[in-house]
């Protein structure tokens, strides 16, 4: 492995030196454990005498594989074995390791059951899944642990400044086309970051193909960890040897030539000379522990409880090795030789496929990882369920998709999230200009982990989240369930109740996988699905000279900036546009609502924080005189309280509607909602949270803020249905998203019976005429969605356990009570099947009973009644189920 804390080039006198040390050491250690009688029988204790003199069997033995690239590779697992066997460490008194001199016979040997672990780099890790792939009679390789330097491994493209454009200057800034026809020197041509991932990027993603690649081939079978062709590439790009000016190598060695801390390389004229160009290939991880999951070669793959007991001694090693801390002082100095920046992390391994991409496009792997199709694998940490559980699809690898994967693995389920795209995080990987989250951070965390990044009260931004999104991915070593760049085009259900999953990765490999079960994360909205007026297209556009747009599609201020923007709609893409088109120097900004909707303000009355009126037991139950019980779920006294409620709670709101409207200074006019629609009604429509921006820009005459509708296009702009012009050069259309669900196949559509007002669904997780079907947080909309869908995968967890009952019948009667109620006062929208909202408390009242857990998670009557609930209240529900496994 490439190490970060010490060079990989030591010298050759230096590394006798190290040798002798060793050997010395291990002598030393011999005299002192093996001392014999005069007898010749072994005085030494009973635990050194069955541990060095009787071989353990193949079910005791854990035996690790490492390639022996630097001296100091025997010196860290000395270390680390010490650290293993001991009672105080690892526990695992038949720890051993092997050195080997190459990759491929670490691979061979792992896959042929020879050693237990391989401590692999990327390029050995794709050959190891796909060598086991290819034998029928082992299982998958799983990877169970890393170093954290080794994530997000980068490489950089180098030229000589006098080789670019106005390169005699300080601060010139090259890009990579400039290495068109250049001589480029690079690291030996096994080296994934020297060499394959930087090369193929260069040829087939930049597309420069005319230039000449010269590799530097040193210590091959050793995949570029010596990193001695790298240096060599540089010295060569420096000197200009044949013709040489530009050099692909490693970000760290890059860095440590500056640092001075390689041979050969002089910094100053490293620094002075070359410049490191503004494009760079794809980030990729590096080394990782890999293992075998299912059958163990070595036990002939015939017996469950060999199969059980090498999985148990993986994952004991995985979880001492996880375990491992920088503060002990013992340990620090094995994991700072080991190169390690502050700890072990859980496995992911080549997220974006860039190793395995260049692998494949020369003939040397298989284009799918071994993980995408057929049997799946996961983490071997002890907070992992065990395998071999029915097979489940999650659909979509959001927030709600992840927490699928968390809470199914732990009762025992063996899970795919498959998600189309590169990363995990579902709409906050990209979304529309200053796109953030609507409540303050503690209300949208994930249960068991802290959202660190942000301060209480604050509002994060959608950056801010899709961070923490990837944080909860490597808390919980969820990486090896999810099948990223993956499109999932067909599930069709087979008549024994199972799924048919039809899946189609990047480069266009198809195949059918079969679930028993399949959960659909996709969220309540997806941009791949946006709802565009009919004017948005067709004839009634064709005279308009600009550009018509889906909030979706505006991603950079300089789509706004110096024209006329229309932003259509009310909710809350259509006013965080219309206040970041002022922001982002638009000529003028007019916002075009149909009709007045009430927006909640962040502090009522500018002192009380909402969540503390309505995410309050008392506020939701002043919330529930106005509208009744939430069905199956809101205590049954809560009628007794409607039944007086009802009279008491619509004057009152009254007030507060008053209140709200003089907050947003909208009492009256075409924009007011104030006597045109109730709060609450509307707040089950088009619900939003909104600071000030809006209300100050109207007040300045920056937005113009109209009621009324397009209904035709002139060059230059819209017309309005009451025969207004608006100049515009660029609408934006804040119209939200569809539903859609042909996915699915005629017969499974026909029978969820989807109508106008969306997909009415058991506890708004499952259809009850489907069977093996859910869908998690596609149809549920609470105030404090991220932590509500967590809940809601630990009820679809236990229910489909077997620990929660629930008979057709029951299940049907609820679904039409709930239908009834909701459409006696809600407005008609086509989510409205997916409404909770302001019942939320009792909603997720209903999920702890159910899973047999305390419902009031406050600490005293006073909390209970008048502290908003928040997502913290709810950590350890997830734990839990992995502690009951």
């Amino acid at each position: 492995m490439l190490r970060v804390g010490s060079s990989s080039l030591a010298s050759r006198a230096s590394r006798r030196r190290h040798d002798v040390m060793i050997i010395n050491r291990v002598a030393a250690r011999s005299l002192s454990t093996s001392t014999t009688s005069a007898d010749g029988g072994d005085i030494s204790s009973s635990s050194n005498r069955w541990q060095f003199l009787v071989p353990p069997s193949p079910k005791q033995r854990l035996l690790m594989g490492c390639v022996a690239y630097d001296p100091a590779v025997g010196q860290i697992w000395d270390g680390m074995k010490d650290y293993l066997t001991s009672s105080s460490g690892g526990n695992l008194p038949h720890f051993d390791y092997v050195l080997f001199t190459n990759y491929e016979q670490q691979v061979s040997a792992l896959v042929d059951g020879h050693i237990d672990v391989a401590w692999n780099g990327p390029v050995a890790h794709v050959m190891a899944e796909d060598l086991a792939a290819d034998r029928q009679d082992v299982a998958l390789v799983q990877s169970c642990g890393m170093r954290d330097v080794d994530r997000d491994f980068r490489s950089v493209a180098l030229m000589k400044r006098d080789c670019l454009e106005g390169g005699g200057g300080e601060e010139v800034v090259g890009t990579v086309s400039a290495m068109k026809g250049q001589t480029i020197a690079t690291g030996s041509t096994d080296s994934p970051q020297g060499h394959l991932v930087p090369v193929d990027w260069l040829v087939h993603t930049v597309g420069i193909d005319n230039s000449t690649i010269i590799p530097h081939e040193y210590d091959l079978g050793k995949h570029g960890d010596t990193a001695v062709g790298e240096i060599e590439a540089m010295k060569a790009m420096l000197d200009g040897t044949g013709g040489t000016s530009a050099a692909l190598v490693s970000e760290m060695m890059y860095q440590r030539g500056l640092d001075g801390a390689l041979d050969g390389i002089n910094a100053e004229e490293l620094r002075e000379s070359v410049v490191q160009l503004r494009e760079s290939p794809p980030v990729f991880d590096h080394c990782s522990f890999d293992a075998l999951v299912g059958d163990h070669p070595s036990d002939g793959g015939k017996s469950t409880d060999n199969i059980d007991s090498h999985r148990a001694k993986i994952g004991a090693f995985s979880t001492a090795v996880l375990a491992m801390d920088m503060e002990d002082p013992c340990q620090r100095p094995i994991l700072k030789l080991e190169g390690i920046n502050k700890q072990w992390m859980g496995p992911r391994v080549d997220p974006g496929g860039a190793v395995r991409t260049a692998l494949n496009r020369r003939g040397l792997a298989s284009a799918g990882r071994s993980n995408t199709f057929g049997s799946q694998v996961r983490a071997f940490s002890s907070s992992t369920a065990s395998f071999g559980g029915e097979r489940v699809a999650v659909l979509g690898a959001g927030v709600s998709g992840l927490q699928s994967v968390r809470a199914l693995r732990a009762k025992g389920f063996d899970v795919t999230a498959y998600d189309p795209n590169p990363s995990v995080g579902g709409l906050w990987r990209q979304n529309y200009l200053s796109y953030g989250v609507q409540v303050p951070k503690q209300l949208y965390e994930f249960p068991d982990l802290e959202f660190s990044e942000v301060e209480v009260g604050q509002f994060p931004s959608g950056a801010e989240v899709q961070k923490y999104v990837e944080r909860y991915v490597d808390h919980f070593n969820l990486g090896d369930s999810i099948a990223l760049n993956t499109s999932v085009t067909k599930v069709t259900q087979n008549e024994d109740g199972s799924w048919s999953v039809k899946i189609k990765t990047k480069d266009g490999k198809e195949e059918d996988n079969q679930f028993e079960k399949v959960v659909v994360a996709t969220g309540l909205y997806s941009s791949k699905n946006p709802s565009l007026p009919d004017w948005a297209s067709g004839e009634t556009a064709a005279d308009f000279n600009g550009e018509i747009l889906h909030t979706s599609q505006v991603l950079q201020a300089e789509q706004i900036a110096g024209k006329k923007v229309v932003v259509v709609g009310n909710g809350k893409s259509a006013v965080d546009l219309a206040v970041a088109s002022s922001n982002a120097g638009a000529d003028s900004v007019t916002l075009l609502s149909r009709n007045a909707h009430w927006a909640t303000p962040r502090l009522i009355a500018d002192l009380i924080p909402f969540q503390y009126v309505f995410l309050s037991r008392l506020g939701q139950n002043l919330v529930l005189g106005l509208t009744g019980p939430l069905p199956g779920c809101s205590p049954s006294h809560s009628s007794v309280w409607y039944s007086v409620g009802q009279y008491i709670m619509p004057p009152i709101f009254k007030v507060v509607e008053l209140l709200f409207a003089a907050q947003f200074r909208n009492v009256t006019g075409p924009t007011s909602p104030f006597n045109k629609v109730g709060v609450v009604e509307d707040f089950y429509g088009y619900a939003q949270v909104l600071d000030y921006s809006l209300r100050d820009k109207v007040k300045s005459g920056e937005v113009d803020w109209k009621v009324g509708a397009i209904d035709s296009f002139e060059s230059d702009g819209a017309v309005l249905a009451d025969g207004e012009k608006v100049s515009a050069d660029l609408v934006i259309c804040g119209t939200g998203f569809q539903k859609e669900y042909s996915v699915f196949d005629s017969a499974t559509r026909e029978k969820l019976n989807i109508e106008s007002d969306g997909l009415w669904l058991f506890n708004h997780t499952v259809p009850t005429n489907v069977d093996n079907l859910a869908f998690v947080g596609s149809e549920l909309a609470v105030i404090s969605n991220i932590s509500g869908y967590g809940l809601q995968a630990a009820w679809l967890s236990k229910l489909w356990s077997g620990e929660i009952n629930a008979n057709k019948q029951d299940m049907e009667s609820e679904v039409n009570e709930m239908k009834e109620w909701k459409r006696k006062w809600m407005p008609n929208t086509p989510s409205r099947s997916s409404l909770v909202l302001l019942h939320q408390i009792h909603w997720y009242d209903r999920i702890m009973r159910d899973i047999g857990m305390k419902a009031s998670r406050k600490s005293n009557f006073l909390s209970e009644w008048f502290m908003p609930y928040e997502s913290s209240d709810y950590h350890g529900v997830l734990t839990t189920l992995e502690q009951k496994k």
